[in-house]
């Protein structure tokens, strides 16, 4: 008859010994924070431009509602002056105020800006570059004159146009 033996075991090679040997090698860890290192490198700069372009949204968001907001109470209030949307004394990026009656009272104040810069247009083409003084809306809601405004990111090509026509409704989009 053939008998079949094993060697027998070393020292610390039962299943003891593997039990309490868990865990990751030195050399996993440092491939596993490389590849993290990478993808971070990657990941970040298209983050940047993200944010950079949801704040470019943002702003042109919030005029828009603010002349939605002016051309409602405009008709709303049916006051000889309308309402009026100026820029504060820093310019359009420093933000904006709507105001009605005499004395004026303050319907709407937008704080500055950050990391935004704002061109005015003299039409809703957005191709005559000239600085805009105000966005005046009458008792009908109408505004006194057509504007554009394009926001602009300082820190990524991203940029966005608020167009406010003779009837006082904005529309926003890609500028030309």
């Amino acid at each position: 008859m053939l008998e079949v033996t094993t060697a027998p075991e070393r020292p610390g090679s039962g299943a003891s010994a593997k039990a309490a040997q868990g865990g990751f090698t030195l050399i996993e860890l440092l491939v596993v924070m490389s590849i993290l290192a990478i993808m971070l490198g990657l990941g970040v700069p298209a983050f940047r431009d993200f944010i950079a372009s949801q704040r470019v949204k943002a702003a042109a968001t919030e005029l828009m509602t603010t002349v939605l907001m002016a051309r409602s109470e405009a008709v709303k209030r049916n006051v000889t002056t309308g309402v009026t949307i100026t820029p504060k004394p820093s310019g359009w990026t420093g933000g904006w105020t709507a105001t009605f009656g005499d004395p004026a009272k303050t319907l709407h104040d937008q704080e500055a800006l950050p990391s935004i810069s704002v061109t005015t247009y003299s039409d809703t083409a957005c191709a005559t570059a000239a600085p805009v003084a105000s966005v005046v809306l009458g008792s009908n809601g109408r505004a006194g004159a057509s504007s554009c405004f394009k926001f602009e990111s300082n820190s990524a090509g991203t940029s966005r146009c608020v167009k406010v026509d003779l009837t006082g409704i904005p529309s926003s989009g890609s500028c030309p």
